[in-house]
């Protein structure tokens, strides 16, 4: 089957967790074309199921010839659609929609047609697609405009509702330091699969771990901080039972830089974790105090980096978040993952285009976050 994918704010980052997703599940699949932030993939999943796992597609839909629309429309009395058009093109949109809002005419078919909210804009977002069509038996039909015309159906969309549920609907909050749901399971589909033993050894309150129960990965949190656990505790066991999940989970008090203390020589699968990434900033710091806090990071990064590589078992990957600047000065300050890496017995994997690592922030932060993907 061919699918049109939708990909999220980080383009890169959501297409190179996709495929890896699919690799660590030995899926097989052809990409056929790629452009900014849309993907057309040959496979074979379950659209529905595929999108509760993934943190960064927004939509998937299913290919159909253009001459085989109506058919595609599932003919009623009356039938309610919507139309996305990527990238904006308001004159193929209009073109679009009169063609196909005509051709329904001829068939004396009732029509509603669904407009997007945002004026101007020639796609329904995705809580729009959820709320206003597919929750009412509705079609929406992408189009991805390239040298030709690419039409999808529209199988599911990205819940936006169940990830704030996750993040701010948990009983215990730490707002400052704790990493996204939707990046938590990024990192999560970078190195892990269904039945692996996932370690993530800066825990805090249980993000990244929450995101491994439901896809049916034992987790293990370590975190030297007893209220940490505590609130891990509390939220992993919400989890379980706000989704009924039968997956258990292992918490442990400790230091990431003796995990070997705690854990058997490679008994782990694969790590998914973003350790501490330094004080908050309040503005863009100035490049050598930039360079100051990353020599301070990278003692506490190799000394846990050394011990991973004592519980991870032989190829177990580690999806990571670095520290990332960028400084006053216009300049980028990074850590040299590659040399880190080479003295600690770990190797860096390609994420997506032969890029080794991708940088994931909004404009207003500080500090950003680098996103790498190591294998023992």
């Amino acid at each position: 089957m061919i699918y049109g994918i939708l990909l999220g704010k980080n383009p890169e980052l959501s297409l190179a967790e996709l495929l890896h997703y699919l690799e660590n599940r030995s899926i097989e699949f052809k990409i056929l074309h790629v452009k900014e932030n849309l993907c057309i993939i040959e496979t074979d999943i379950e659209p529905s199921l595929v999108i509760k796992d993934l943190g960064g597609t927004i939509k998937i839909g299913e290919h159909f010839d253009y001459k085989e629309l109506i058919q595609t429309l599932k003919l009623k009395e009356k039938i309610r659609f919507g139309l996305s058009v990527y990238p904006k093109n308001k004159k193929l949109y209009n073109q679009l929609r009169n063609e196909i809002t005509e051709m329904l005419k001829r068939e004396k078919i009732k029509y509603t047609f669904v407009k997007p909210k945002f004026y101007g804009t020639t796609e329904l977002k995705h809580f729009e697609v959820l709320k206003r069509i597919l929750k009412n038996d509705g079609t929406e039909i992408m189009v991805f405009q390239d040298e030709k015309n690419y039409f999808f159906k529209t199988a599911t969309v990205h819940n936006p509702y169940q990830f704030k549920l996750r993040d701010v609907g948990r009983p215990v909050q730490r707002v400052i330091y704790s990493i996204p749901p939707r990046l938590a399971k990024i990192l999560v589909n970078l190195s892990a699969k269904p039945g692996d033993k996932l370690l993530d050894p800066f825990c805090g309150i249980g993000t990244i771990l929450q995101e491994a129960m439901l896809m049916n990965i034992f987790p293990i949190g370590l975190d030297k901080d007893p209220e940490c656990i505590k609130g891990a505790e509390t939220n992993l066991n919400w989890i379980k039972q706000k989704y009924d999940l039968q997956v258990d989970f292992k918490l442990i008090q400790g230091d990431a830089t003796k995990l070997s203390h705690y854990l058997e020589k490679e008994s782990i699968d694969c790590i998914a974790t973003e350790p501490y990434l330094g004080p908050p900033l309040k503005s863009k710091p100035k490049k050598h105090e930039a360079e100051k806090m990353l020599e301070e990071l990278e003692k506490l990064y190799i000394k846990f980096l050394t011990e991973a590589t004592k519980v991870l078992k032989p190829k177990g990957k580690m999806s990571l978040v670095l520290p990332n600047f960028f400084t006053n000065e216009g300049e980028e300050v990074k850590m040299d993952i590659e040399q880190m890496a080479k003295e600690t017995g770990l190797k860096v994997l390609e994420l997506v285009g032969g890029k080794m690592s991708i940088v994931d922030a909004d404009e207003k932060q500080m500090t950003r976050r680098e996103i790498v993907l190591l294998e023992r």
